[in-house]
């Protein structure tokens, strides 16, 4: 797949492709940086159907949106996620329309007043490539039912940043953004909370909470265009 920008050195690992596990002795451990969740075993068996052929895994990290950004405006939520639901909208679409303004009026009161103190947690607006990162996020998974969902699994490959979930069954995919994008993260330093400052490309930023601190510290090594220890986070 050519030259993917990523620099090695002495002890430098392969990443994993697709197809690789099949090759490999069962026993064999992954050369990948990746979480220490669902028993200590691999994620990448269940990330594995999810690649194109010659694909290649970097690295599999897990953040979280901030609770700083508020659930999907409706215009902005993907139609074909609503299904029946949809349908049943068109007769209580007032009703739902003033509910969730309510909520928002309530919850917003209460989010505006921590930004304050933590800043906001989307900067760029929701057409921008941070905005539809967080739409893939929150409206993704078992919580997407209510548009906001907010942990997701990031998969980074040689070419893209895959987004989901990995459980014992599978990878739960909902959605991709291209490598390119995603330009750079900065922690905010002395915050209440493990938040970073996630910056794309057209210059839109999202607010993480991401831990361990390996996690933070994985992330910072790939944006520099290098790999991180073959070592899970905690």
């Amino acid at each position: 797949m050519g030259d993917t920008g990523f620099r090695g050195g002495p002890g430098a690992f392969a990443a994993y492709g697709a197809g690789q596990y099949q090759q490999q002795h069962p026993g064999a451990a992954p050369q990948v940086y990746e979480p220490h969740r669902l028993g200590g075993g691999s994620h990448l068996p269940l990330i594995a159907p999810h690649l194109a052929p010659g694909e290649r895994v970097h690295a599999v990290v897990d953040v979280q949106l901030s609770d700083l950004l508020r659930r999907v405006p409706r215009r902005h939520r993907p139609k074909e996620r609503d299904g029946l639901i949809r349908v049943l909208d068109l007769l209580f679409n007032a009703v739902a329309v003033v509910a969730e303004a309510v909520e928002e009026a309530v919850g917003g009161f209460f989010r505006n007043l921590r930004r304050i103190f933590r800043g906001r947690g989307l900067a760029g607006g929701w057409e921008s490539q941070a905005g539809r990162f967080a739409v893939q996020v929150l409206t993704g998974g078992r919580a997407g039912v209510r548009y906001e969902n907010r942990s997701t699994t990031l998969v980074f490959t040689d070419h893209r940043i895959l987004l989901g979930d990995t459980l014992s069954q599978g990878y739960d995919r909902y959605g991709e953004i291209p490598r390119a994008q995603l330009a750079r993260i900065e922690p905010r330093n002395g915050s209440w909370s493990s938040r970073v400052e996630a910056y794309f490309a057209d210059g839109s930023r999202v607010a993480l909470d991401v831990s361990p601190d390996s996690h933070v510290r994985a992330l910072e090594t790939l944006l520099r265009g290098q790999l991180p220890p073959p070592r899970q986070g905690n």
